[in-house]
């Protein structure tokens, strides 16, 4: 709402009426922080007798694969580069690559701080994905 008043050298000016709260409250989304995801843990195979050959995807979109196959178990732990952008509010995906069969779906997790821990523990397998801002 707003109001006519009178301004300098006779002209007429309208002046708003605020109302409410001088502030919104953030909603997630509003601000999305850059971050990099940087290693990816694998602390157990989703294929014990063969290892995993991996790639992530975020929001759907496959962004890096492990080009080689990952063996590892929780004594062992495998550790790859990823080096990739992601944003806070980003879904990233991991798979194994099972062809010729269908992909393994290893979990999905959502990045909701710029630095933290992604974790993807699905098909009896688990990996970690650490991230920090970019």
């Amino acid at each position: 709402m707003g109001r006519a008043v009178p301004a300098i050298g006779g002209a007429i000016a309208l002046v708003a009426t605020v109302t409410g709260p001088a502030t919104a409250a953030a909603r997630p989304g509003d601000f999305a922080a850059p971050v990099n995801l940087h290693t990816l843990t694998c602390h157990e195979n989703e294929d014990a007798t063969s290892g995993d050959r991996v790639y992530l995807q975020i929001n759907g979109r496959t962004v890096w694969n492990s080009a080689d196959t990952l063996r590892c178990d929780r004594d062992a732990p495998t550790i790859r580069s990823v080096d990739r952008l992601a944003k806070t509010g980003d879904t990233v995906s991991l798979y194994a690559d099972d062809f010729p069969d269908a992909d393994d779906h290893l979990g999905s997790d959502t990045v909701e701080a710029a630095k933290g821990t992604l974790t993807f523990n699905l098909d009896d397998a688990l990996y970690t994905l650490e991230h920090d801002l970019a």
